[in-house]
C-alpha cells in the first residue's frame, strides 16, 4: 500500500470515525508547518479540530485495521473453506450452505468476502506451461457450433483430438456425442495420424468416466471405453475439475475450428467433414503456431514414429453400452424399449450392452440376462421366470380349514337367484 492510499480513521467527538487519506495527512502537516492554525485547517478541510490535533500528533500515517465481528465468527471455519473452496468451484453460496450444515451461524456476507480473494487468487495463479515429449500425449474434447447443412440450421458436434507436442489436430463433425460416435471419431483420428499417443487427456465426460472424486483417487471408468482403451494400448487420463488450463491445447483447438466454420454452409455432414480434413492439411497444420513458433506439420515428423502402432489389430467392434438402474418393476430401459431382469436386481445399477441383435445386461461384470433386441420402438421383452421368486415371496398364507369368514359345512347358506345381484348392481335392491 502506498502512502497516498493509507487511510487513517481517528475518533470524532460523536464517537464515529473520520476517514483521512494519506494525501490529506500530508496536507494537514504541511499547512501546520506554514503556521496555519488548527481551527483554520479543520474548517477549510471539513474536519473536526480534534481530528486535526490527532493527525498532527502522528509522526507518520498509520493505517487503520477494522475489527470485523462477522469475520471473527468465521475464524474457526476459515481453514475448512481454504481446503474445500476449490471443490465447489469457488462458489460462496455453496460454501455457505455447506458450513450451515456443519453448524456455522454467521452471515453469508462474511463467507462471500472471505471467498472473493481466494477466487481472484485462483484466477490469477501463475501456471507453468507443461510440455510433453513427442508421441506421449493427446488431448480430446467436444465442441458444438451451429452451421448450415443442406440449407438447414444444424447443431454440429465437433470431436477434436490435438497432439500435445506438435499441436497436430484432427477434427470430425457428428450429430451426437454418444459412446459409439465417440469411439468412431477416435478410430478416424488414429487413422489420420497413423498411430496413437500413449495417453489421451479428457474432460471427465460420462462416455469416459462414470464417477470420480475431486482428487482422482477413486475413479470408476466407463467399462466400454476402458475396454476400447485397453484394446489399443493407450491410457485415458482425466484432468482435475475446475482446472481447464490442464487441457488448454485442445480447448484452443476447438475455438480455432469454430472460427473456421463461422458463416460457412455445407451440402451435408460428409461435405462438412471433407472440408474440415482439407482445411487441417492445407491450413491448420501449415500455420506457424503461436506457442511453438513452428508448423504443426513439421513438428509432427518428430513424433510420428513414436506413436503407438494400431494397424496390426483387427477392427474394434463398437458395442453400444450404457449404465442403467433397474426399476421397481424389474425392467431396464434401452433406447425406447424395456427389458426384464431377475427381481433380485431391482434398484441396482447395471450395464446394458447391445451386440448385433442381442441385448446383454451385466451387473458387477457378470452377465445377468440376454434378450433378443426389439425391432421397433416402445416395446417390452419380459421373461416371466424373472418374477417367479418374487411371487412366491409375496404370496399370502393359505386360508385354514376353519376361518371366521368362511361358513362351516353345518351352516346353512342362502342361495339367491342371479337376478338379485343384477338388481343390486343397477341400484334396484333395497
Amino acid at each position: 500500500m502506498s502512502i497516498a492510499e493509507v487511510i487513517i480513521l481517528p475518533m470524532t467527538a460523536s464517537g464515529g470515525d473520520e476517514m483521512i487519506k494519506g494525501d490529506q495527512w500530508h496536507e494537514i502537516h504541511t499547512r501546520h508547518r506554514l503556521h496555519e492554525s488548527k481551527k483554520s485547517i479543520a474548517r477549510t478541510m471539513g474536519l473536526d479540530v480534534r481530528t486535526v490535533r490527532k493527525i498532527l500528533s502522528q509522526k507518520e500515517p498509520v493505517a487503520y485495521t477494522r475489527t470485523n465481528v462477522m469475520s471473527s465468527i468465521l475464524n474457526p471455519w476459515k481453514e475448512h473453506i481454504r481446503q474445500r473452496v476449490a471443490a465447489v468451484g469457488y462458489c460462496a453460496q455453496s460454501m455457505y450452505e455447506e458450513l450451515q450444515g456443519m453448524g456455522y451461524s454467521g452471515a453469508y456476507e462474511a463467507v462471500k468476502r472471505f471467498v472473493r480473494p481466494l477466487r481472484q487468487e485462483a484466477n490469477l495463479e501463475a501456471t507453468m506451461r507443461f510440455e510433453t515429449p513427442p508421441g506421449r500425449q493427446g488431448q480430446a474434447d467436444w465442441g458444438q457450433c451451429w452451421t448450415l447443412l443442406d440449407g438447414k440450421r444444424v447443431r454440429a458436434h465437433l470431436f477434436v483430438l490435438t497432439l500435445s507436442y506438435s499441436r497436430g489436430m484432427f477434427v470430425q463433425a457428428a450429430t451426437d456425442e454418444k459412446l459409439p460416435t465417440f469411439i468412431r471419431c477416435h478410430l478416424a483420428a488414429f487413422d489420420h495420424f497413423g498411430g496413437i499417443p500413449h495417453e489421451i487427456l479428457y474432460d471427465n465426460p460420462k462416455t469416459v468416466v462414470v464417477s470420480r472424486d475431486f482428487e482422482g483417487r477413486s475413479i470408476r471408468w466407463n467399462a466400454a471405453f476402458w475396454d476400447f482403451a485397453r484394446y489399443y494400448g493407450f491410457r485415458p487420463r482425466l484432468h482435475r475439475p475446475y482446472r481447464p488450463q490442464t487441457k488448454g491445447k485442445v480447448e484452443s483447438g476447438v475455438k480455432y475450428v469454430k472460427r473456421f466454420l463461422r458463416g460457412k454452409a455445407f451440402a451435408s455432414l460428409d461435405h462438412l467433414n471433407e472440408s474440415l480434413l482439407n482445411w487441417i492439411t492445407t491450413a491448420a497444420d501449415q500455420r506457424i503456431h503461436g506457442t511453438t513458433h513452428r508448423k504443426p506439420a513439421e513438428l509432427f515428423l518428430e513424433e510420428r514414429d513414436l506413436l503407438l502402432d494400431h494397424h496390426g489389430k483387427p477392427p474394434y467392434t463398437i458395442q453400444e453400452r450404457v449404465v442403467r438402474q433397474v426399476s421397481r418393476d424389474c425392467m431396464v430401459a434401452f433406447e425406447t424399449n424395456r427389458y426384464s431382469v431377475p427381481f433380485r436386481y431391482a434398484g441396482k445399477q447395471v450395464d446394458v450392452q447391445a451386440v448385433d441383435d442381442r441385448i446383454h445386461v451385466y451387473h458387477d461384470g457378470q452377465l445377468v440376462v440376454s434378450h433378443l433386441r426389439c425391432e421397433g420402438s416402445f416395446q417390452n421383452r419380459i421373461n416371466k421366470e424373472h418374477y417367479w421368486g418374487l411371487f412366491r415371496r409375496n404370496r399370502l398364507p393359505a386360508t385354514p380349514a376353519w376361518h371366521p369368514f368362511r361358513p362351516s359345512p353345518e351352516e346353512e347358506v342362502e342361495i339367491r337367484d342371479m337376478a338379485f345381484y343384477e338388481a343390486v348392481a343397477e341400484g334396484g335392491a333395497r
